[in-house]
This record gives structure tokens, sequence and C-alpha cells, in this order.
């Protein structure tokens, strides 16, 4: 199973992100892509270009485009309905509502719930998006399929990882991405902000594609394969 994770930098430049997607050997075939910064048209026209079907939630409009800001799952699989999930805080400057949009995917016969999830960025404190992953944990936790949460946790620094990753391990998920993968660029930098946790599932390959051009973030994969225990 191919999962793909990419943050679409306000949702603009759709019709090339799908041409990214659909040009590179790692992400042309994904069994489930999760999306952030996404707008209704957005989100409704990248899944037009891919032939996938697509759940998506949004808290609230973007200062800087005036239309709703969110997160999708998108997949050629059969999919349930939309469950969004509302983080707490935001930042005092410049802050946006945050929330996780949820769907579960049938791949193959086998079901496995996707979550799409965009943090504050770190104009917010660390302790204060600790909490919104913790209640992103809390929310997730109840589920007993195989799990994936993948998006933008905007982790600026290994410290920042580490504290998100509490809450989740503590409810059975594991991170899959690292620190060397880094897949955004900001004042000739390059950060590992963008990241995947799985449940019930093992990663054969994982990996961050850098040749895209289409957003300010590349996007992360992995190949997933169900346990033993949830394949029988």
């Amino acid at each position: 199973m191919l999962v793909v994770s990419w943050n679409i930098e306000l949702g603009r430049n759709i019709e090339q992100a799908a041409a990214e997607i659909q040009a590179s050997e790692y992400l042309r075939t994904p069994d489930v892509l999760l999306v952030q910064e996404m707008s209704p048209r957005a989100v409704a026209d990248l899944a037009s270009c891919l032939d996938l079907e697509f759940r998506f939630a949004a808290p609230a409009i973007h200062p800087k485009t005036g239309t709703l800001f969110g997160n999708a799952v998108l997949s050629p699989w059969p999919m349930g309905n939309v469950v969004e999930t509302p983080l707490p805080h935001t930042a005092l400057v410049m802050g946006q509502e945050r929330s996780v949009a949820s769907a579960v995917v049938e791949v193959d016969g086998f079901e496995v719930v996707a979550h799409s999830v965009h943090l504050e960025t770190v104009l917010l404190s660390v302790r204060r998006r600790v909490a919104q992953v913790g209640s992103m944990a809390t929310a997730v936790d109840g589920h007993r399929q195989p799990c994936i949460i993948g998006g933008d946790f905007n982790a600026a620094s290994a410290r920042s990882l580490r504290s998100f990753d509490g809450p989740l391990h503590s409810v059975g998920f594991e991170r899959l991405t690292d620190g060397s993968m880094k897949s955004f660029r900001r004042f000739g930098r390059r950060f590992a902000l963008d990241h995947l946790y799985v449940r019930h599932l093992t990663a054969s390959q994982v990996g961050v594609e850098l040749t895209p051009t289409a957003s300010d973030h590349q996007p992360v994969w992995a190949e997933l394969q169900f346990t033993a225990t949830e394949s029988q």
C-alpha cells in the first residue's frame, strides 16, 4: 500500500502538483494520498486530475486566500464519510484554526483509517502544539483498524518532533519518517516538517520526493504492509 502526504502550498498550482505526482515513480499510484492547505476547489481539482475520490474537512477561512483552509484524504479505493477532529489553540499572531480530516479507506479488502493533519506553526508554543497532538491521539485511539497519520507537523527542531512523538507513541503509533527527510526549505535551510505515523502497519520503504516544485514542501511517502494479525 502506497501512502503519500503532501502540503500543497495554499492549494495552489494544483495541475502542476498532479502532474508531478504522476511523473514520479515513488508517488504516481497512491492508495492513500493525504494533502494539506487545501480549499474545496483545490482538492476537487486534484481529485479530478488524479481520478481519485476525496474526503475534505476545514475548520476556518484562511486570511490570504479568503477560502476554507483544511486537509483531505484521497484514494482510488472506497472510503467512508469524513470525520473532523478540531484541534485546540491558535497562535496570537496570524493564528489559524486547525483540525484533522479522517476517513476509513478499504484498500484491497482491508480497512485502514487515514488521518490528514496540519499543526499550527512555530508561532504557537511547543507545549500548545503538543496539546494539539494529544487531542489527535485521543481521537484516533478508538479505531480498531490499522491507522495512518500524515501531514505537516511544523516540527522545525528535533526537540519539537520528539515532543510530538510522546502522545502518539502512548497510543501505539510509530513514526516512519525522521529528521533526515527534509521536506521544506526556507531562509536557505531545509527542515523535516512533514511526517508519517502508523499503527498496526509495517513499512518496507520510506522517503521524501525532492523533485516536485509545485509547493514549498515536498511529498513524503511510504510503502506499507498490513501486519500478519491484520491480514488474516
